[in-house]
């Protein structure tokens, strides 16, 4: 082999040399970048679970009536309600929930704007400041309902007579959830989205906690949105055929008990088969 075929060769080796140190460092840079975005992550979730939002105090017969929700968080945890299109609320009075207790009976679309309707009901009880416990009939746990702010005009200064509350923005103790309602979807999107957008990014909804970033639901001009009262017919409905269901399940037999005790194992079969 001669001189120059062995600077080639020595050139090639040092080339592959080289590129193999570039991967490796470019390796090193994104792991260490990835560690501090975790560190990053970790620290911001910790000041969020120790840090409890202001909340507003609001007269609930100051947000009664209907809302459509134009917000959620990027990361849903309710997992009845993955993808929503079109959602409308009607908050109404409920007086057994406690002093400014009342429901929100919901209804949003699945699969598309067009999509079938799935609608359900929430009963919240008042126990603080601009705080609820929210109750849902598809779970058997309390959740958290925390107004955070009410716009344009409203504080905790505000009196009645000056209120004027045109969208609300709603959270958990943890603020890991995010809802955002309107009085009207338009009129939101052309007069208040920018100072909620600024109030959510200055209140930590985004950034290196990306699960709770505010994520815009569907709410065009297309939407066809369910009356109160269709709401509540087709929520009666769903509830009617879920007992039927339930019922048909579990319902064991007159003979039942007599036959376990017979024969444990047959009458086990027999139930197994029912189910």
């Amino acid at each position: 082999m001669n001189n120059k075929e062995n600077m080639d060769e020595t050139c090639v080796q040092t080339a592959k040399s080289c590129q193999s140190n570039r991967n490796i460092h470019a390796l090193v840079v994104d792991l260490k970048m990835d560690i501090q975005n975790f560190a990053s992550m970790i620290t911001g979730i910790g000041q969020m679970m120790q840090n409890q939002p202001d909340t507003v105090d609001i007269p609930s017969d100051l947000i009664m009536g209907r809302w459509f929700q134009v917000y959620k968080a990027a990361v849903n945890f309710d997992v009845y309600r993955t993808q929503m299109y079109c959602p409308v609320a009607y908050f109404k009075a409920n007086r057994v929930m406690g002093e400014d207790g009342f429901s929100m009976e919901e209804a949003y679309r699945t699969v598309s704007k067009h999509g079938p309707i799935e609608t359900f009901k929430r009963d919240l009880n008042k126990v603080g400041s601009g705080k609820y416990w929210m109750y849902t009939e598809e779970y058997f746990y309390p959740r958290q309902f925390y107004i955070i702010k009410a716009g344009p005009n409203f504080t905790n200064e505000t009196t009645v007579d000056k209120a004027d509350i045109q969208y609300l923005v709603v959270t958990d103790g943890s603020r890991l959830a995010l809802q955002v309602y309107a009085r009207d979807p338009l009129t939101f999107y052309q007069k208040y989205n920018k100072e909620v957008g600024k109030f959510l990014d200055a209140a930590g909804y985004g950034g290196k906690v990306f699960w709770n970033s505010p994520r815009p639901i569907y709410q065009g001009p297309d939407c066809e949105w369910p009356s109160e009262k269709e709401v509540f017919a087709r929520r009666v409905l769903k509830n009617h055929e879920a007992n039927q269901r339930s019922a048909n399940s579990t319902e064991m037999p007159p003979n039942a008990l007599a036959d376990m005790l017979k024969n444990p194992q047959m009458a086990l079969q027999k139930l197994v088969q029912m189910s």
